[in-house]
């Protein structure tokens, strides 16, 4: 209680501490805080000025590199390993850095995602649709956003609209039948703007079961996506925004035989999926050095199973959020942000007599120092009270500095973090255990990275360790969820950057990771040694730009087995045949390397697609 009340005095009285300092300081500041804009790190701090290990995929990138999922762009990011058990539409999940699948926070829109029943959040159903950017922020993240935060967060950014109204309509068609049309449209009209997008995909698929191992039946999938984002400037310095995504998805997947340990190809299994979300973000400038936001927001998602062999299910999950930011400038060289957080959460699964509802109330503070961009300091703590555990109180502390002779940075940090158990731990069925608690992290990392030949070449490295405590797991003996485990991840992250020439270039990132049970040794499961991605990147003239791609993931434990290592190779490209038309075409695994993500799962061998993108205003 004590550091609630500091946390809450603290954030009430800077402010007014500072006032005078702003004041004095307002003829000499060098940059003033921009509007608060929603990402991973709640401040307008440069990519350069981080701190922490930072990556963002930028909409060139998402639109060169032409993946039709989210969850496949991420993949070929540093310290991350995504796991599809399917053909689209499959069950979809991310490990970073070694933690759980629960334990990376993925946000649209500064909304979380999250289903509460399984602690996780699905990437099967999320496209490409309307999307500016993603910002991807590694190593425990509990100070700013609280729970399940351990690995990292992604924050998914939606398109902003901006000038003479546009409209583009795409379509792409090839593999598995599969057939997709999008419809968008963006713009701005003095004080309004609006960035709007609808899609709809099909697809006949394979067998979720792995061909190779028996599977006979194809499992279709569809998909519908609408997203949105309006916004309306007013006051100079205020603006208001409406964002909002729907999906309705319905994907056939292949049973389990509880009595012979198989999966079965025979009967029909499909889920319709609804999941929605929205937020109605209010910021305003209070002074010339202070912003503050307000962000209501919603998520809903329903799951209904159609399951012969275990019965069918309806599963609701529900998360309601109101978010208080404020952003202060103190002087050139401190800024501040300060907030609270309320998040009440509920999930039920009918079928299984299933109900809970859980409150959180978050208080953040977080310092930072920037001493003429050499040096660079950032410490924040909060402090989470929560209905069904004891107040988890965080911190965290990152420092970097800059060697501008040599281009050179140094960077290092410690966190702490923690993972709520999800409402399957607590109330499933000869699972859950009521009296289960959070796990528990410390972090830290230390990381250099080099700019050379004029800037043409970046290196960064970063090595990070993670100790898990309280670890939650299964009972061997009577498979009951307990804190019975602990667990430590360390890896190394290695990026290389390369302008070759003005029109060509060179993007490679390599993850060493060993992630194990600190009691047996044992590799935890899907936590690959080894993965990487490299990618050769080219544009002529404007009009023609293609890349090619190599993503690695070595061997890795599955279930109750191993899966074998693969390396598979993906090209893009997209010719500009007039001003408005743009010709695209991809190919996937074009090596045919016959492999699996899960075991007994199937996945795509060779693939491609084609397709056109017509804009007009």
């Amino acid at each position: 209680m004590k550091k609630l009340l500091f946390i809450t005095g603290i954030s009430l009285c800077v402010p007014f501490v500072f006032g005078h300092a702003i004041a004095e300081e307002k003829d000499k500041q060098l940059e003033i805080l921009d509007a608060i804009e929603i990402h991973a790190t709640r401040s307008q701090i440069k990519p350069e000025n981080q701190t922490a290990s930072y990556t963002v995929i930028t909409r060139e990138e998402i639109k060169k590199k032409k993946h039709m999922q989210v969850k496949d762009i991420i993949q070929e990011q540093l310290g991350v390993n995504v796991v599809q058990t399917g053909p689209l539409g499959s069950s979809t999940t991310l490990f970073m850095r070694g933690a759980n699948s629960q334990s990376t926070l993925v946000m649209i829109d500064g909304v979380q995602v999250k289903t509460n029943s399984t602690g996780s959040f699905s990437f099967a159903h999320l496209q490409m649709d309307n999307i500016e950017r993603i910002e991807i922020l590694r190593g425990p993240q509990s100070t700013l956003w609280g729970a399940d935060a351990v690995g990292g967060v992604i924050n998914i950014v939606t398109r902003k609209g901006k000038g003479k109204p546009t409209h583009t309509l795409s379509f792409e068609g090839g593999s598995f039948e599969t057939f997709k049309e999008t419809l968008t449209s963006s713009g701005s009209h003095e004080s309004f703007d609006y960035s709007l997008s609808a899609s709809n995909t099909d697809s006949e698929g394979f067998s979720a079961f792995n061909e190779r191992r028996g599977g006979t039946e194809n499992d279709r999938y569809s998909n519908r996506t609408f997203s949105t984002r309006l916004g309306y400037n007013f006051l100079k310095d205020g603006r208001v925004e409406f964002i909002g995504r729907y999906i309705r998805a319905r994907s056939h997947f292949d049973g389990f035989n509880p009595l012979t340990f198989t999966f079965s190809d025979t009967l029909p299994h499909h889920i319709n999926n609804d999941t929605v979300y929205g937020a109605l973000p209010l910021q305003k400038a209070l002074t010339e050095n202070w912003d503050l936001k307000i962000t209501p927001s919603v998520f809903v998602d329903e799951l209904d199973t159609i399951d012969p062999t275990f019965g069918d299910s309806f599963i609701i999950n529900r998360t309601y959020t109101v978010d208080v930011q404020n952003n202060v400038y103190i002087n050139k060289n401190i800024s501040t942000v300060f907030g609270f957080e309320h998040q009440a959460t509920n999930a039920s699964n009918a079928s299984q007599g299933i109900a809970l509802q859980n409150e959180n109330q978050g208080y953040y503070l977080q310092f930072q120092f920037n001493h003429d961009n050499r040096f660079l300091l950032n410490a924040g703590v909060r402090e989470d009270i929560n209905t069904r555990f004891a107040n988890k109180f965080t911190y965290k502390i990152e420092a970097a500095y800059r060697f501008l002779e040599t281009n050179t940075r140094l960077r290092g940090g410690f966190a702490t973090g923690f993972r709520a158990p999800s409402v399957n731990e607590i109330l499933f069925p000869f699972f859950g255990n009521p009296n289960i608690q959070p796990e528990e992290t410390e972090s830290f990392e230390i990381g250099v990275e080099q700019a050379l030949l004029a800037d043409r070449v970046s290196v960064a490295v970063t090595y990070f360790n993670m100790d898990l405590k309280n670890q939650i797991q299964p009972n061997p003996a009577t498979f009951i969820a307990e804190n019975i485990g602990r667990a430590r991840s360390q890896g190394i992250e290695t990026s290389v950057l390369w302008q070759v020439m003005d029109d060509i270039d060179v993007n490679a990132a390599y993850t060493w990771n060993q992630a194990v049970d600190s009691s047996t040794g044992a590799l935890l499961v899907r936590r690959p040694r080894h993965t990487a991605s490299a990618t050769l990147h080219h544009t002529w003239r404007n009009l023609l730009d293609w890349l090619v791609t190599v993503q690695y993931r070595s061997a890795m434990v599955s279930g109750t087995g191993r899966v074998g290592g693969r390396a598979i190779v993906r090209a893009a490209l997209g010719y500009q045949l007039t001003k408005q038309l743009k010709l695209t075409a991809r190919g996937e695994n074009l090596l045919n390397k016959q492999y699996e993500e899960s075991l007994f799962f199937g996945t795509a061998g060779i693939s491609g697609y084609a397709g056109f993108e017509y804009s007009f205003h």
